[in-house]
């Protein structure tokens, strides 16, 4: 196989949210290969998240070169294409992804330029990654919206880097028969253009919460979601006061601490490599 039609990209899990991650900096393979072949990512990433022509994952990361003030900026898309302003998981995974390529990295603190602003990465011990997470504004503490069955479903809407609605429930046991009013919601007239994310919690203690998150681009329930966990621990602050909230999402524990200034979190999740892929573009066709 011709090396030239290949290029590198890195599998990883972040708390069981799949990414691949692509070195798009200026003389790496894949920005080689997107010029000479007019490459639209968009619809590469609908190819390379796919279960049989791809790696299966929920979404892939673009690193590229950083202006001025940041180390990196990324390029983030969703399975289906679609792009999205910020990724809690994606950012741990991508600290880990520019340690390990040696991306002359030297800094204690890895500073990425996405959509969503300025986001802040440190590795830690033991795959660990603390993210400095955009601040989290409580748009609407009580939205109101009409299904099309006329019931009316009650939200925190929360803005995380991206919007959710956040709904308190008592089991997720009870997630399987919200799935199709999730799946409505998030799409809601009152919500266009672009939607909402949907993320539902269970108290189990003070402090410490279970969620899970129905995400835009994916339409369905995620293993995890960075920005809902922090959504479904800020609705759960509002209510309790608690200035530290573990998150047990499917995939893994985040631990959410509201103690920056402007109510910017911290997140702190595991981020690990699953295998390093050489993606054959003809099988883009």
């Amino acid at each position: 196989m011709n090396n030239a039609h290949r290029f590198s990209l890195l599998k990883m899990s972040g708390a069981g949210n799949t990414f691949s991650l692509i070195d798009a900096r200026p003389g790496s393979e894949w920005s080689r290969i997107e010029k000479e072949k007019s490459l639209v990512r968009a619809e590469v990433v609908k190819r390379i998240c796919h279960p049989i022509f791809g790696v299966s994952t929920d979404g892939a990361l673009f690193i590229e070169q950083g202006p001025g003030g940041f180390d990196f900026s990324w390029d983030f898309y969703n399975k289906d294409g679609s792009r999205a302003e910020m990724c809690g998981n994606a950012a741990r995974c991508a600290a880990i992804f520019c340690g390990e390529l040696k991306m002359d990295f030297l800094k204690t603190d890895i500073r990425f330029k996405t959509m969503a602003g300025l986001v802040t990465a440190r590795v830690l011990e033991n795959s660990n990654v603390q993210v400095a997470m955009p601040p989290a504004q409580v748009l609407n503490t009580s939205l109101h919206l009409k299904s099309h069955s006329s019931a009316i479903e009650t939200f925190v809407l929360v803005n995380t880097g991206v919007p959710h609605l956040v709904q308190k429930i008592h089991t997720m046991a009870d997630l399987s028969a919200l799935k199709e009013m999730a799946s409505e919601m998030r799409s809601h007239l009152d919500l266009a253009p672009a939607g909402a994310n949907v993320t539902f919690y269970v108290e189990k203690t003070l402090g410490k919460i279970e969620a899970a998150t129905y995400e835009r681009g994916i339409e369905d329930y995620t293993m995890a979601c960075g920005t809902g966990a922090v959504a479904a621990a800020k609705a759960h602050q509002l209510e309790s006061g608690c200035q530290s909230v573990d998150v047990k999402m499917p995939g893994g524990m985040l631990r959410i601490e509201f103690s920056l200034p402007e109510n910017s979190p911290l997140m702190t999740g595991e981020a690990v490599i699953v295998g390093e892929f050489k993606y054959n573009v003809e099988a883009l066709k």
